[in-house]
């Protein structure tokens, strides 16, 4: 017989077997045999499962494994605190930086007097923009104050408690305010759009401008004193059936980033309105 021919003999012999127990175990009178067979199994097993039970219970108990999760949990306690540490960290480092160009500003503008304030609340409608700073009358603040960064104009006072003070940004619709382009040295005025941004109106169409140029205030109106950078040109809308044209204005000050600001306190708003009132009648 060939190797062939006795592997083929086998492989069927493993089947029929294979089968045979399979049919014999689904038989009730084969039910003693199966137990028979069994037996000196489960008798085996049952030994080797306490002997494991018993291993693992050694293993858990073993003073070295003990002191090693013990190291284990205070070595994770030590990262926690570390990451705590590292982030109370990095936010005293955002303080100090904001804090150093506040400094640096108030520094290079010595004619102005001025308290540092932290932002404490601001409005969430695109319909109601304002911020509210923890300095009030208590400190000295009034109505009418400017509120500047190191970057540039934040807005004015509108409303003023004992202990805080409503300030109306530059980038509301309400708001106004006489600027000069800084090269050409041409005027305008500076308003907020709806959502964010300002716009420069009535400047005249021969102004050549161009973006990147930067907007001041200009001081005229006595709202805001004069050379407080307001923002750069990013757009001219120029028209030629208009008699004016516009530049659109990216601010200088990142309101979503604002977190603290300067209080010029020594500026007192002029008061024109008696200019405008009519003359009596002779």
């Amino acid at each position: 017989m060939t190797k062939f021919q006795t592997r083929s003999v086998l492989v069927v012999t493993l089947v029929l077997v294979s089968i045979g127990l399979l049919v014999f175990g689904q038989m009730q009178w084969f039910e003693p045999v199966r137990s028979a067979l069994l037996w000196p199994l489960s008798a085996l097993q049952r030994p080797l499962a306490a002997a494991w039970n018993g291993a693992s219970r050694l293993l858990r108990n073993d003073p070295d494994t003990a002191a090693l999760q013990q190291r284990v949990a205070e070595l994770e306690a030590e990262i926690d605190r570390l990451n705590a540490e590292i982030i109370r960290l990095r936010q005293k480092e955002n303080e100090w930086r904001i804090a150093t160009g506040l400094l640096e500003y108030a520094g290079s503008q010595p004619e102005n007097t001025y308290l540092p304030a932290n932002l404490v609340g601001r409005s969430t409608s695109p319909f109601l923009n304002f911020l509210i700073f923890d300095k009030g009358s208590d400190s000295g603040i009034q109505r009418g104050m400017p509120v500047v960064t190191d970057k540039g104009l934040v807005g004015r006072v509108v409303e003023v408690t004992s202990t805080a003070c409503k300030v109306l940004p530059i980038t509301d619709p309400e708001s106004a305010v006489a600027a000069r382009l800084l090269e050409s040295r041409e005027q305008g005025v500076v308003v907020g759009r709806l959502g964010g941004g300002l716009e420069m109106q009535f400047i005249t169409q021969q102004t050549r401008i161009r973006p990147g140029e930067v907007v001041v205030t200009s001081g005229l109106g006595g709202v805001y004193p004069p050379g407080i950078v307001i923002g750069t040109v990013t757009a001219v809308q120029q028209l030629t059936y208009e008699v004016q044209q516009r530049a659109e204005i990216a601010p200088a000050v990142d309101y979503n980033l604002l977190e603290k600001a300067l209080i010029i306190t020594n500026f007192q708003p002029a008061d024109f309105s008696p200019f405008f009132r009519s003359t009596p009648a002779p």
